[in-house]
């Protein structure tokens, strides 16, 4: 008995020991979230994390809300359920509210969902500029307040739904397209540096560690040119199978030819010697990416040679388009996976110094400073675990990366709304519209001249240093 009992208080103390910690952490995270100290939400009982790490993390859960909320009001139906609910939308049955439930699942409400939030990062960008370290008094705007922030972002959205006016859309739209084109733009060069480095990275530990460097970079060209011509030919056989296909056969060929052409470029003798990392594996890595927008923008095309539409009649004579709902979701999510990555990859501060917005001064959004990693991760007991690695200099962009956020946000809003045209009087959704089929087959012929210059400009301006070596 007295084992027993002796075991019985050991496991009550332990069982109020974790409760304890359990209720800590619960408490030190609301005050992170109510507080303006650096520790994202994050208390003491998480992973040592750098505070710079922990703030995009948050901003890119903002982000991913929005995108969520934006696929749940697209859902099919989803006006009727709400319908039931009593105090929220016009036409309830029990107790009217002012939300319109007939505009859910529209493109027009993925708008004005997406609009307070494309606001708060403008004004965020704005509040921003020239902060060098979290000292400054708006460091703590920028790396706490979690809650508030949340709570504004979902009121504003909230505000936005049933206050904003649908003449406002076209406008919106246009602004859209403009931030859209940048974050394209953006994201192309990013693609291409990526490529450029990979390869760099790549061959320096051919040369200098093991040459068994060279079979990954010789596995991976094969891999990339074997699914570009797989994937041509699978384009070939089922997106050119009706009449009047003359522009998906001319389109797939200019691809095929555009692909040839980049790669011949990356290994002419003039090219390789103002710039002796090209190679075979940036090419590849381009015209992969670029054999998918292809791919992407036929499957969007509201033709009959897009074996993935169909159009059907609907009871009162109209047209309606069926879409494949899963291979939607796929593409959603590989389109936020890129767009995150995209974001965070250029708002620290050597991709913002390669866009001409950072510097050792600074330039422009004032993302210089000298960066400190705050240390090792090792952290004395009873300190937060989540510490101040920018007391010293920011570790990216504050403004540069609210930017980046700004106009993703107009990008996933346009892709989410299969790029609609708010003239239009369909404001219903549909996952085909040949505005969508032109914006990413554009978009892959931008990629591969971006990229040919890349290679072509070093040759016609040998003086000027493009960072090769």
């Amino acid at each position: 008995k007295a084992v027993v009992s002796t075991q019985s208080g050991h496991y009550g103390r332990g069982h109020k020991d974790n409760l304890s910690l359990l209720m800590g952490c619960i408490v030190s995270s609301a005050a992170c979230c109510l507080g303006s100290a650096a520790c994202g939400c994050i208390s003491s009982c998480c992973p040592t994390m750098r505070s710079s790490t922990t703030t995009r993390l948050m901003y890119s859960g903002l982000l991913l809300l929005v995108v969520l909320i934006s696929l749940i009001i697209r859902i099919p139906g989803i006006e009727d359920k709400l319908e039931k609910f009593p105090g929220i939308c016009k036409d309830s049955q029990v107790i009217t509210g002012k939300l319109d439930c007939k505009s859910l699942g529209s493109y027009l409400f993925v708008y004005k969902v997406c609009f307070p939030v494309v606001i708060f990062f403008f004004l965020m960008s704005l509040i921003m500029i020239e902060v060098r370290s979290s000292r400054d008094i708006r460091g703590g705007l920028q790396n706490g307040f979690w809650l508030w922030k949340y709570l504004i972002v979902i009121a504003a959205i909230i505000g936005s739904c049933v206050g904003m006016p649908d003449d406002f859309a076209y406008p919106w739209m246009i602004i859209a397209y403009i931030g859209a084109f940048i974050f394209i733009l953006i994201q192309l060069l990013l693609l291409v540096d990526f490529a450029h480095t990979w390869n760099e990275t790549w061959l320096d530990n051919a040369e200098n560690k093991d040459r068994s460097w060279m079979c990954g970079i010789a596995f991976f060209v094969i891999l990339d040119f074997a699914a570009i011509l797989v994937g041509n030919i699978l384009l070939y056989v089922f997106y050119t199978k009706c009449t009047g296909n003359g522009l998906n056969i001319t389109v797939i060929t200019i691809n095929l030819i555009f692909t040839f052409v980049s790669a011949g470029l990356s290994i002419l003798p003039r090219i390789q010697e103002h710039n002796p990392h090209s190679g075979l594996l940036q090419a590849s890595v381009i015209s992969l990416y670029c054999t998918y927008l292809i791919w992407s923008g036929l499957s969007a095309d509201p033709g009959q040679c897009n074996p993935m539409f169909k159009n059907e009649t609907g009871t009162n004579g109209e047209s309606i388009s069926n879409s494949n709902i899963a291979s939607t979701c796929i593409g959603i999510a590989i389109t936020v996976f890129v767009v995150l990555w995209s974001v965070l990859q250029t708002s620290s501060n050597d991709y913002s110094k390669k866009l001409g917005v950072g510097g050792e001064e600074g330039a422009l959004l004032g993302c210089g400073g000298t960066y400190n990693d705050g240390g090792n991760d090792a952290v004395e007991e009873g300190k937060p675990r989540v510490y101040d690695n920018e007391e010293d200099g920011v570790a990216y962009s504050y403004s540069f990366f609210h930017f980046m956020f700004m106009i993703a946000t107009l990008y996933l809003m346009l892709v989410l709304t299969d790029w609609w045209n708010a003239n239009s009087d369909d404001k219903q959704t549909g996952m085909y519209s040949k505005t969508s089929l032109w914006i990413k087959v554009v978009s892959s012929w931008l990629c591969y001249l971006i990229y040919s210059w890349t290679l072509v400009a070093p040759a016609i301006f040998p003086d000027r240093d493009f960072g090769y070596s």
